[in-house]
């Protein structure tokens, strides 16, 4: 399963780039954070408690900073971990300069399905990940000052 899009920023592409690759401020824009631990410059573990019927309890995150080319491109891996549920995502961006600020194309595929979670329907994980990454777009909008 795979998502992507377009977001544009007034920032500039530097400001854009640094705060999706600062960790601390990553942990800030995870929707149904219950805590989050930088391990190191490039991993973040967290603990979410997602409010999805088919997802219920907590899940252990690990989420690491693959590929970094600063300001343009950057990838992570997401590692999921729950009762009888795993994922693993893999996500990656890349930053454009405009006239008027940034333009920010990404991409996120799901790699991994593992446990009760695979016997969910794809809409209805479409339609739960959807929700979830406006959240995080709102959330990081909302720390470049930008919020709508």
């Amino acid at each position: 399963m795979e998502f992507g899009g377009e977001e544009r920023f007034a920032a500039s592409p530097e400001q854009v780039y640094a705060l999706l690759t600062d960790l601390d401020a990553m942990g800030k824009t995870i929707p149904d954070l219950v805590s989050a631990e930088k391990v190191d410059e490039r991993t973040l573990k967290c603990v979410v408690r997602p409010g999805f019927s088919f997802l219920r309890g907590t899940m252990k995150l690990t989420v690491a900073l693959a590929e970094c080319e600063p300001p343009q491109r950057a990838a992570m891996n997401v590692d999921a971990k729950g009762i009888g549920v795993s994922m693993r995502i893999a996500s990656q961006m890349h930053i454009v300069p405009e006239s008027e600020g940034t333009r920010l194309e990404w991409q996120a595929r799901i790699e991994q399905l593992k446990g009760l979670i695979s016997a969910v329907s794809p809409g209805l994980i479409k339609a739960a990940a959807d929700q979830v990454i406006r959240h995080a777009w709102d959330q990081v909008r909302k720390q470049l000052g930008e919020a709508k």
